[in-house]
């Protein structure tokens, strides 16, 4: 009997993995009230523990728009969100302070000293924090898509995912270095990329961090490309990722630990500088309850930040902006 209760699980787990790898390769859009295509099979493998929960919610910003993107947020702890021909900014209090038109669809935003970076398609342009379009780089790659976007310093570094490559461009957009090809001399292993799911992010100590989703780990590289470690294991438990490809997003917290999304599962979680699990933070039911389960073939977040009191934003697929902040 035991026997059989783990072979049927286990051909669960199995059938789920397929689900995700079709979903994310044979994916429509779908509006967030689109019921399920495949019932709610699923739903007893997105739910979590509760008592894992580290986090509970600070707050949410309604903000009244559509089709968002990605999110950052700056050292005051102003919030910006890009979409659909538009970039936001909302104060810490959760206040619209200002927005701007752009000429497309963003993917990705991120925040310099003094400029904002928006991912356009194959293509980046750099805005004044007044809104004020300042330049466009030529694309590495005119067929490719830019999902994330990490400053460090003078450099940005840019994740196309259809070139499976971290792009490093100066400060005026001088493609200076292309990082993760297959190397054996810089320890890369190559990035597998099922589908548009390519995070980066710096660390404190002038380390780049990048999701190899297809292999279900993090990786540590120098800026010049050289790959220190890695991190991550497939495992449907707390501590691993389980699909085609995860996490499809990761940020980092002002004391090292990561923040990873899990898509298929909908999971939000924290680990410790190492890798090591440290709690949940959030997940299917903890937005619009019963809803988050109903999404269609839609993720439940659509982007992640950190802010430098520690807190979690989470842009999720009904447009809002869920704050997290630690427990007690």
């Amino acid at each position: 009997m035991k026997q059989k209760v783990i072979i049927v699980f286990a051909v669960s787990l199995l059938l789920f993995t397929v689900y995700l790898i079709a979903r994310d390769l044979f994916r429509h859009p779908a509006s967030v009230t689109q019921a399920n295509c495949c019932g709610d099979d699923y739903t007893e493998l997105k739910k979590f523990d509760t008592t894992l929960v580290g986090y509970s919610k600070a707050g949410i910003i309604e903000t009244s728009l559509k089709g968002l993107t990605g999110i950052a947020v700056d050292q005051n702890n102003e919030i910006y969100v890009c979409g659909n021909k538009i970039v936001a900014v909302f104060d810490s209090a959760g206040v619209l302070d200002r927005s701007f038109v752009i000429d497309t669809t963003a993917s990705c935003i991120a925040l310099g000293e003094k400029w904002i970076y928006v991912g356009m398609g194959p293509a980046v342009s750099r805005f004044d924090m007044a809104g004020k379009k300042e330049e466009s780089w030529d694309p590495y790659n005119s067929e490719g898509y830019i999902t994330s976007i990490a400053v460090n310093g003078p450099y940005v570094y840019l994740a196309d995912a259809v070139s499976k490559r971290i792009l490093k461009y100066s400060g005026d957009g001088h493609l200076e270095k292309v990082i993760g090809e297959k190397d054996s001399t810089t320890g890369s292993p190559g990035f597998i990329i099922p589908s548009m799911y390519f995070d980066i992010a710096f660390g404190a100590f002038n380390d780049l961090w990048a999701v190899n989703p297809g292999r279900l780990q993090v990786e540590n590289y120098t800026t010049s490309g050289y790959m220190q470690s890695e991190w991550g294991k497939a495992s449907f438990e707390d501590g691993g990722f389980t699909g085609c490809c995860n996490p499809a997003h990761i940020a980092l917290l002002p004391d090292g630990k990561f923040v990873t999304y899990e898509k298929g599962l909908d999971k939000i979680k924290v680990f410790d500088p190492t890798g090591e699990f440290v709690c949940m933070v959030a997940g299917a039911g903890s937005f619009k309850g019963n809803t988050d389960f109903q999404l269609g073939n839609n993720n439940l977040v659509k982007d992640i930040a950190t802010g430098n009191d520690g807190r979690i934003y989470v842009l999720d697929a009904y447009n809002q902006i869920v704050i997290f902040k630690m427990k007690d």
